[in-house]
Parts: C-alpha cells; sequence; structure tokens
C-alpha cells in the first residue's frame, strides 16, 4: 500500500483536519525553500526569524513577511519604483485596494444587520394589557 507524503505536516498526526493540516504545508514548505537575494541575485536566502531574512552568500540581512521575504505592498512599491510612477498613482492604487477593502467590510455588515433583523423579535403586550399587568404604584411610608 503505498502512503501520501504529507511534509511539514506529518507531526500533526490526524489532528486539526486536512484542510489546515494542507495550508500549513504549503506555507511551511515555501517558506523553507530557499528564495533570491535582493541584492546578489542568488538563491541563498533563508529565514532566521519570524520577518527576518538574511542570505548565505553576501550576507546581507533584511526585513521582509512573515512566511515569504517579499509581502504584496513591497511589490506594489518595487513596481512603481521600477516603472516610474507618480507619487499620486502608487496612492491612488493603494486607495483603491482600501475602497475594495472597505466595501467588502460594508458588505459584511449589512449582511450581519440583516441577519440581526430577521431573528424574531419578543412580542409586546398591547396598551390595555400592558396597564393591567403593570405593578400598583408605590406608597410613600410616612412614620
Amino acid at each position: 500500500m503505498k502512503v501520501k507524503k504529507v511534509g511539514p505536516a506529518g507531526s500533526f498526526g490526524s489532528r486539526y483536519g486536512t484542510v489546515a493540516r494542507r495550508r500549513y504545508a504549503e506555507v511551511v514548505a515555501g517558506m523553507r525553500l530557499p528564495h533570491e537575494c535582493p541584492r546578489c541575485h542568488v538563491r541563498a536566502v533563508r529565514r532566521l526569524a519570524v520577518g527576518v531574512w538574511s542570505c548565505r552568500k553576501c550576507g546581507v540581512k533584511f526585513a521582509g513577511g512573515a512566511y515569504l521575504p517579499t509581502t504584496k505592498l513591497g511589490d506594489i512599491s518595487k513596481r512603481a519604483a521600477r516603472e516610474g510612477l507618480a507619487a499620486g498613482l502608487l496612492a491612488a492604487e493603494l486607495k483603491e485596494k482600501a475602497e475594495a477593502r472597505a466595501s467588502e467590510d460594508k458588505a459584511a455588515a449589512a449582511a450581519r444587520e440583516k441577519r440581526r433583523r430577521r431573528r424574531k423579535k419578543p412580542e409586546r403586550p398591547s396598551g390595555e394589557a400592558a396597564e393591567q399587568q403593570s405593578p400598583p404604584p408605590k406608597q410613600p411610608i410616612t412614620v
């Protein structure tokens, strides 16, 4: 019988579910691969700590992402610098991303509000029934 290779997630055994183990294996396997150095362009960059990366050839140490030496925001800024985009265009691109995220948050909030409204509200007694059920007013105590 052939056994499926699970990679770095093998230490979890059958715990945590297949999706979580698969995602963990993808992230850790990608993190442990040698990456290209931004200075000497040799595939010799390894992770030292969370967000700290070092090239084993030229010795440069730099900050990056937690699991990969580059981040999405870093890629955007690098592309902007390479293409010579004006600061306004870069700001516009970042603003578009922020607006997209805000619209997603707004849609999620609207969905939550809709679900909240859908819940059945407790029925309140009508006016006459409310008057009959209310306790009599308290009399002041005189000594």
